[in-house]
């Protein structure tokens, strides 16, 4: 993932690594002036980060109440966005095939070791980070990346659980499986292995 280019998308980023991987739970108040404490800067950007957050629907502001995480979504909601999110990633994977180009297979391999490092650490807010980067690589490597407006807000409306891993390498393997599979040209298994993982 590109590095933020402001103080407003830094903020944005760590929040929604929190947000996204449960260390901020639904209903948290977020409040402008300890967030400026927290980050040393001004309350501007804070105001501007939590603005985006609600826009994309991970905090919920309520007049007189203040900017507070949002609810996951329902159990039938999620099942959508499983849904869709597992049409998006796999139509890219399928469209890879067609290419098999090396490039994505060394950016994935490049950001396999560095997620390695991260889960062996248990650094939950890099695993978010490089778990996204992970599959918006194989999303932008279809079709010139025209996928990635529809997938960025599918998986920023899904939380990330990996409280259903023993310890985060289980999320590592199964990383590691899709592009094992993608290189013996196993398009089925890859596929399989792309569809268990996203859940």
């Amino acid at each position: 993932m590109k590095l933020a280019a402001t103080l407003q998308e830094q903020v944005a980023s760590q929040l929604r690594q929190r947000i996204l991987s449960g260390q901020l739970l639904p209903g948290t108040p977020l409040r402008e002036q300890p967030l400026a404490a927290e980050f040393g800067i001004s309350r501007g950007p804070i105001r501007d980060a939590l603005l985006n957050l609600t826009k994309e629907g991970l905090l919920l502001a309520r007049p007189n109440i203040g900017v507070r995480v949002a609810n996951e979504p329902s159990a039938f909601k999620r099942n959508v966005i499983v849904h869709l999110r597992r049409e998006i990633e796999s139509a890219a994977v399928t469209a890879w095939f067609s290419t098999k180009a090396p490039a994505l297979l060394k950016s994935l391999d490049e950001n396999l070791a560095r997620y390695r490092a991260a889960c062996a650490g248990s650094n939950l807010g890099t695993v978010v980070e490089l778990d996204m980067a992970f599959h918006r690589l194989l999303v932008e490597s279809a079709d010139g990346g025209s996928l990635v407006d529809l997938w960025t807000p599918v998986i920023l409306r899904m939380y990330l659980r990996y409280s259903r891993h023993r310890d985060l390498m289980e999320s590592h393997a199964e990383h590691a499986g899709i592009v094992r599979a993608m290189r013996a040209g196993r398009e089925w298994e890859a596929l399989e292995k792309l569809k268990l993982h996203i859940v």
